[in-house]
């Protein structure tokens, strides 16, 4: 009898402790990340930003249920919200919730993130750590990018709702939380250092001194969406070209009817894109009516460059030099594919300062106008080249713990063990086991 009563006090006492352990885990929220890398813990840059975090805060990310990273998402927002409970998470399915996406202006068919701290309101289009963490930083810190049209030059005005103005991206843009400036380079031509980044919007007149002021604005470590156009005369080359870019005059000719408006081969429509560039990633299709070859040095010596393209025609599409002629001319015009995008980030230290200066070049402006920059995901391009350019790398540099890929390499003798293994002596324990378990019981 005392043996029956001390093993239940046992298990009382064992079941006890369980209960204490499980109400202390609970209410200390500790976790334990065992992995080599730390790939299920937040970077130490994140959990810096996390703590500075003093006002209620929400992240609601929209991702679609059948979205394959869903479930990652939603472990990674845990962690934020274990490290700061002023920090609520919310993962929705923008299908099932149109409505609340409408209302943070989310598109509800592409999805992405929203943060609000109070009336302040900063959003993504991709859910990573590096965009939640970003944007955090940008409302802890107050930190609100101002982008510059720069005119004088015949540049497409971000004032105008003509078809052929900008207004509706200016609205798009300060929806999305910028700021926005008008310069004057004709008759003040200087870029005070308020502009996080500025807009060349396919000037029709040369811009004399204008174009030596926006090249020491890039140099100096400035941030600068350069849009062409074939209508205009002007060679943007020369601000593009240190960025390891360039602008081929003529018409890109899309061969391809599933990549054009019908009947229109040089209206272009970008459904895939190749690049991996945060500029297009995740980005819907894109329409250009119009647009004129760019060079793209992938392989460029320059020290600290790195350039890619971002938009390109099919391998039927072709470059038009000529585009009375309309015909392909082996000796003049360039077969496909035709890049007329690129995007160019240049860093350097000069002199102990670290320089870092971001491009994004284009061959078409029409895209942007009015007229345009409604249809597809033409808005969401110029968001994401804006969000790009303009991301301040001093604020928030986040580097997440990423698991390493370590490779299986079996000998012939590991790769007949692991057969003997596998297909002989584990199936032979269950039959032992089996049979041990057939004798007992024949015995009882």
């Amino acid at each position: 009898m005392t043996g029956i009563v001390r093993r239940v006090v046992t298990v009382v006492l064992v079941v006890m402790a369980l209960a204490v352990c499980v109400t202390v885990a609970e209410d200390t929220r500790r976790t334990y990340d065992l992995t080599a890398e730390r790939s299920l813990s937040l970077s130490e840059q994140t959990e810096r930003v996390v703590r500075a975090v003093e006002r209620d805060t929400q992240v609601i990310a929209f991702v679609g249920r059948d979205d394959p990273g869903r479930a990652e998402i939603s472990s990674m927002l845990g962690r934020y919200r274990r490290l700061n409970q002023r920090i609520e998470v919310r993962l929705l399915d923008s299908t099932e919730s149109p409505g609340e996406a409408s209302r943070l202006g989310v598109e509800p068919s592409i999805g992405g993130l929203v943060v609000t701290m109070g009336d302040e309101i900063e959003r993504a289009s991709i859910v990573s750590e590096q965009d939640v963490t970003a944007a955090l930083a940008r409302l802890v810190r107050d930190n609100q990018a101002t982008v510059c049209f720069l005119t004088g030059h015949g540049e497409a005005d971000p004032t105008l709702s003509t078809s052929d103005g900008m207004a509706s991206v200016a609205r798009v843009l300060t929806d999305n939380g910028y700021q926005l400036d008008q310069l004057d380079l004709l008759t003040d031509p200087q870029i005070p250092k308020g502009c996080t980044g500025v807009v060349v919007a396919a000037p029709r007149a040369d811009l004399g001194p204008a174009a030596d002021v926006i090249a020491a604005y890039l140099r100096d470590g400035g941030r600068g969406l350069v849009l062409s156009d074939p209508a205009s005369n002007v060679d943007l080359t020369p601000l593009v070209a240190p960025y390891g870019m360039g602008f081929v005059k003529g018409f890109v000719l899309e061969g391809d009817p599933s990549l054009r408006l019908p009947g229109d081969p040089f209206t272009l429509a970008v459904l895939r894109y190749r690049s991996t560039s945060p500029v297009v990633r995740r980005l819907p299709p894109t329409l250009f009516p119009g647009a004129e070859g760019m060079t793209v040095d992938e392989r460029s010596t320059i020290p600290g460059l790195s350039a890619t393209p971002v938009l390109r025609s099919s391998d039927l599409a072709y470059l038009e030099t000529e585009p009375s002629a309309a015909a392909f001319d082996p000796a003049k015009d360039k077969a496909g594919p035709v890049v007329f995008g690129g995007a160019a980030d240049l860093s350097g230290n000069f002199g102990g300062t670290i320089r870092r200066t971001r491009v994004v070049a284009l061959g078409d402006v029409d895209w942007a106008t009015n007229a345009y920059v409604g249809e597809a995901g033409n808005a969401a391009l110029f968001v994401q080249a804006m969000d790009w350019l303009t991301l301040d790398e001093d604020l928030v540099s986040v580097s997440p713990n990423l698991p390493r890929l370590r490779a299986l390499e079996l000998s012939d003798a590991r790769t007949r063990y692991a057969r003997l293994l596998t297909a002989g002596l584990v199936p032979m324990l269950f039959l032992l086991v089996g049979a041990l378990v057939w004798a007992l019981r024949r015995g009882r």
